[in-house]
């Protein structure tokens, strides 16, 4: 089980690098920035975000016993739902505290961005059909 959940980590880590840096760009925090902290809020993001798939994932198994949650639709189910709400209450309380502002090309659905909303479940989807299939 730890290496699964490491291999996620480090699958998720790199596929949300590259979502970080595509919608970066739809926030005015990351566009207003010096360059020299754009890396480090970058990778510590992504970072983040392979944690949180881990640990939703790890949340899952627990739960029902299965480590291949691809074949088992009630827990990607359970795994999608979590990602979204958490996502959802995160993206919230962040532009609640202001600790980052879109920019007018954010789409926005209920207050929070559409990419960051979606992120943790495409991601997370992604990573697994990677881990699981190749």
């Amino acid at each position: 089980m730890i290496e699964i959940t490491l291999h996620i980590f480090f699958i998720s880590f790199l596929i949300n690098l590259v979502w970080e840096v595509l919608h970066s760009q739809l926030y005015t925090t990351c566009l207003e920035m010096p360059f020299k902290k754009y890396p480090s809020l970058i990778v510590k993001q992504s970072i983040k975000d392979g944690l949180w798939i881990s640990t939703f994932y790890l949340i899952t198994y627990f739960l029902f016993q299965s480590a291949e949650i691809l074949t088992n639709k009630p827990q990607l189910i359970a795994f999608i739902t979590l990602a979204l709400a958490f996502s959802f209450i995160d993206e919230k309380v962040s532009i609640n505290l202001k600790r980052w502002e879109y920019s007018k090309q954010m789409p926005t659905i209920f207050g929070v961005g559409l990419t960051p909303l979606l992120e943790l479940a495409v991601t997370g989807v992604i990573t697994f059909l990677y881990v699981f299939l190749t």
